[in-house]
C-alpha cells in the first residue's frame, strides 16, 4: 500500500487516529488542541508532513508524522518522528514497514538525518527488531521514570 502525504481533508480520520494512539501508548494525558496545532504545521507545510495509508475519505491503515527541527546543541536540521500508528486490525500488514520507508524517503529528499524512535511497554522487543531491520542498529534508548507508557490518565 502507498503512503501518501495527508491534507486537511484527512483530519477527522487523523484526529480519530491520535485518540486511539494515546489510548494505547501515551505517557502523559492528551490535549486535543495541542495536537490539533502540532497536526497544523503539516496541513499548513510549516515544516511538518503527515504520512498516511488509505484513500481520502477511506479509513486510514496508519500514519506517521515526521517534523524538521534542531537539536539543542547544533544549527544543523534534522527530520524527526513525532509518531507512527498503524491500529491493531492493520498490524499483520507491511503497514509500519510502509510508513518506516517513507520517513526514509522524506529524509533523502531533504537530505536530513531521520530520528525515529520507540517509546512504548507494549511489544517493544518486537519493535526494536522491525526498527533495527529497517534502520540499522539502535542508537540509545529511552528510560521513563514514575511513569508507564498507556496507563490511564486522570484529566486535571
Amino acid at each position: 500500500m502507498t503512503v501518501r502525504i495527508a491534507t486537511r481533508a484527512d483530519e477527522a480520520k487523523i484526529m480519530a487516529l491520535c485518540r486511539d494512539l494515546h489510548t494505547e501508548n501515551a505517557l502523559l494525558p492528551m490535549s486535543e488542541d495541542r495536537v490539533r496545532e502540532t497536526l497544523d504545521r503539516a496541513f499548513a507545510n510549516d515544516g511538518g508532513i503527515i504520512g498516511v495509508i488509505g484513500d481520502v475519505g477511506e479509513p486510514l491503515r496508519g500514519m506517521i508524522f515526521v517534523t524538521i527541527g534542531q537539536l539543542w546543541y547544533s544549527n544543523e536540521w534534522v527530520l524527526e518522528e513525532l509518531f507512527s500508528y498503524v491500529p491493531p486490525e492493520h498490524r499483520r500488514s507491511t503497514y509500519a514497514q510502509d510508513l518506516i520507508d517513507f520517513a526514509k524517503r522524506q529524509a533523502d529528499e531533504l537530505r536530513l538525518k531521520l530520528m525515529i524512535g520507540i517509546l512504548s511497554n507494549e511489544r517493544t522487543e518486537a519493535k526494536v527488531r522491525l526498527y533495527t531491520r529497517k534502520l540499522g542498529p539502535p542508537a540509545g534508548a529511552y528510560f521513563v521514570y514514575g511513569g508507564k507508557t498507556g496507563e490511564p490518565h486522570v484529566r486535571q
